[in-house]
């Protein structure tokens, strides 16, 4: 069998839930288990209505809220007949009941704790699976809907639960069906005494990771807006290439490092199964897609440049005394208990440079570090890192990015490198020429084998044959 995730773009309307209808139907001979996200935008929706009511502000949320039933009825008047129509407008206006007295709540506490933000987040998904499961049988599809937070079982940390996999495991095999099309909401689960959960911005992914791996697909479908993993984000690299495939390493760390294909959580539960991941388009279902896997398909080659803006570079220098051990965990310490992800990027006797993201840095906790040390702020800043295994162990790739960003106005730092990634961190301002300078470097003449070419982008010399990033990168390295 194989599960099919479809994000909100994906079943954004009717229409296009139509059109996830026949891909899934061309697919039925998989007995696939379909993952759905929440329409659209539903999601922020749904946090700026429970923001409105945690303010008093009942009547606009009220009027956000009418809005949002509107459009979900709307779009399920086009999937569903008769008697299906009717029980699904039932439902419907039954789960906007609930979210309203989940409102109500908000409102009467005026606080949005995290148990009530997964509680009214959560119908999001819970909407969306039922629509989508109406639209699919009106396309003559067998399906049937299952609640995921009667299957995915976790701890109690709202807003970003941790799945409790024995639990999970034991109900999903038992509550999936193999004959039919089971469609069940992502993002969404329930503690063991019952209450509503979720696993975090993004989590869609991890469910449909978490029924793959339960299962033991065959493989995981991510279906999403664009052919695959590119080469670089299109919305900076107008030109990007999709990548044929990538190993799960490679894929984590573009999803750390700022690609927004996938949710870095994915990849675990594959990894510890080895089921393979595809990220495919649903607006284009021709195309191939990338398939990640254990194996990685040019060992030593640049794969992708990865893009992470917002974020802030902190410059931390003890009071009076070098940097040491102790001063180094007691960073360390405050950036942890404060909850706050960071990367270090430099160390000497004088100072620690980290980047964390911008939003981070609230008041409370400049103060805090203001405490250990003296700390000079340097924002609007971004980050571009160069993916690809071992990539920085070939050293021609550290010379070539290095030799191209010296040329590229706005300046840009080396922050890091390991096995599977270099960064370099630089102004807001010099991202997209920094990207599409190093995009030119090392895609400008992409590998076939490797690269499904972005033709309006590709330059080839006629007195210049392709020249094989494969052949290159084994070359390099010897």
């Amino acid at each position: 069998m194989i599960v099919m995730k479809f994000g909100g773009s994906s079943v954004e309307s009717a229409k296009a839930i139509q059109r996830v209808a026949s891909i899934v139907r061309s697919h039925s001979g998989k007995s696939p288990a379909v993952v759905v996200s929440a329409m659209g935008k539903t999601t922020d929706r749904l946090l700026n209505i429970a923001r409105l009511s945690a303010a008093g502000n009942r009547q606009a949320a009220g009027l956000e809220l009418a809005k949002l039933r509107q459009f979900h009825l709307t779009e399920a008047a086009y999937l569903a007949r008769a008697a299906q129509a009717i029980r699904l407008d039932r439902d419907i206006c039954g789960l906007f009941d609930e979210l309203d007295q989940v409102l109500q709540v908000v409102a009467e506490s005026r606080s949005l704790t995290p148990r009530l933000s997964d509680a009214a987040l959560s119908f999001g998904e819970r909407l969306s699976s039922l629509i989508v499961t109406a639209g699919f049988r009106q396309a003559g599809i067998d399906a049937v809907h299952l609640d995921a937070r009667d299957v995915i079982v976790t701890d109690g940390r709202h807003t970003q639960a941790a799945p409790l996999f024995i639990e999970t495991n034991a109900l999903l095999r038992r509550k999936v069906s193999s004959e039919q099309v089971t469609v069940m909401g992502g993002f969404i689960g329930a503690t063991e005494d019952g209450v509503t959960t979720t696993l975090g911005r993004g989590g869609s992914d991890y469910t449909a990771a978490i029924v793959g791996a339960a299962l033991s697909a065959d493989e995981i479908q991510i279906w999403t807006d664009v052919d695959g993993m590119l080469t670089c984000d299109p919305r900076v690299v107008s030109g990007a290439h999709c990548l044929r495939s990538i190993s799960f390493a490679e894929a984590e760390q573009m999803a750390k490092s700022g690609a927004k294909v996938l949710h870095p959580a994915t990849v675990l539960p594959a990894i510890r199964q080895g089921v393979p991941i595809v990220i495919r388009n649903s607006r284009n279902p021709g195309a191939a897609g990338t398939r990640i896997t254990s194996e990685t398909p040019c060992d030593g080659a640049v794969m992708s440049i990865a893009c992470r803006t917002d974020i802030a570079l902190l410059q931390l220098v003890p009071r009076n005394t070098p940097v040491t051990a102790d001063f180094g965990s007691e960073i360390w310490d405050a950036f942890q208990q404060a909850g706050v992800p960071f990367e270090l990027i430099a160390t000497s006797r004088k100072e620690l440079s980290v980047v964390v993201d911008a939003a981070s840095l609230t008041p409370e906790f400049r103060r805090w570090l203001n405490v250990l040390a003296e700390v000079e702020v340097k924002e609007n800043r971004a980050l571009l890192t160069l993916v690809g295994q071992n990539a920085s162990r070939n050293p021609s790739n550290l010379t070539r990015a290095s030799q191209r960003l010296s040329k590229t106005p706005g300046g840009a730092a080396l922050a890091w490198c390991s096995d599977s990634r270099f960064a370099f961190v630089l102004s807001s301002e010099a991202l997209t020429p920094a990207a599409e300078a190093l995009h030119h470097e090392f895609f400008a003449q992409p590998d076939p084998d490797l690269f499904v070419p972005n033709r309006a982008s590709v330059t080839v010399m006629e007195s210049q044959p392709i020249r094989s990033a494969a052949r290159f990168a084994m070359t390099s390295i010897q």
